[in-house]
């Protein structure tokens, strides 16, 4: 006796395209985020942002005590510098990337640069939440 399937096999295309599906959007997703490092530097952390092409007039930069996020845009060129392309794997569009801060920050006194393709943001250490201890000998004892 033959039995047969009431939902139709998926040829190898099929499998092969739903196979493919959560790379292509990984793929879009990591486009839009750009690559960061965050470096202590003792008294201030800095984070780099590789945000190559961009105008810094099109980059906004947000600061609060427990994170950082960089948005923007990166423009195609117009007009005969863009005609004759025949493979490009330069990102355009909107990109946007927030990253939270191991350390509190002092949002007043932040700084940022660009140069070169990269966004330096110096973000000084927060004072609250901070206190010296004086170091007491053993011979006294706290109450």
């Amino acid at each position: 006796m033959e039995s047969r399937s009431l939902v139709p096999w998926p040829d190898r295309e099929d499998v092969g395209r739903l196979m493919e599906w959560p790379q292509r959007v990984w793929s879009q997703m990591m486009r839009d985020m750009p690559t960061v490092e965050v470096a202590d530097e003792g008294d201030a952390l800095l984070v780099r942002v590789e945000i190559p092409g961009v105008d810094p007039d099109d980059i906004d930069v947000e600061v609060t005590q427990q994170q950082v996020t960089v948005r923007g845009e990166i423009r195609q060129s117009s007009g005969s510098e863009s005609q004759g392309i025949y493979h490009s794997e330069r990102r355009y569009g909107r990109f946007h990337r927030s990253v939270p801060l191991p350390v509190a920050i002092d949002p007043e006194s932040a700084q940022a640069s660009y140069r070169n393709g990269l966004l330096e943001i110096r973000l000084p250490h927060s004072g609250a939440g901070r206190r010296k201890l004086r170091v007491q000998s053993g011979e006294q004892r706290p109450h």
